[in-house]
């Protein structure tokens, strides 16, 4: 019973981890299957949580995208509020 209670809480407490958070967790998760010690079945289960680790990671990089934003004076002069350009390397 504790065991279910533990496992509903994870992905709550995954939406409020933080970016830096979820990238340390992904590397412990990769230098774990890196090692080799695991056995098939617990480098398949770390293998699903480095996926959602690195999914989770990816949308607090793209939230905090959307949320910065650069002043930019348009023909008249007046400062408006616009996204700042995503850059493609």
């Amino acid at each position: 019973m504790e065991m279910v209670a533990k496992t509903s809480d994870k992905p709550e407490r995954a939406a409020e981890a933080s970016y830096d958070a979820l990238v340390g967790r992904l590397e412990k998760v990769v230098e774990a299957l890196e090692a080799g010690d695991l056995s098939l079945e617990q480098s398949v289960e770390r293998f699903a949580e480095g996926v959602k680790l690195a999914r989770d990671a990816g949308l607090k990089l793209d939230e905090a995208e959307r949320r910065v934003e650069q002043l930019v004076k348009d023909a008249a002069g007046v400062e408006t509020v616009a996204p700042l350009d995503r850059v493609e390397p």
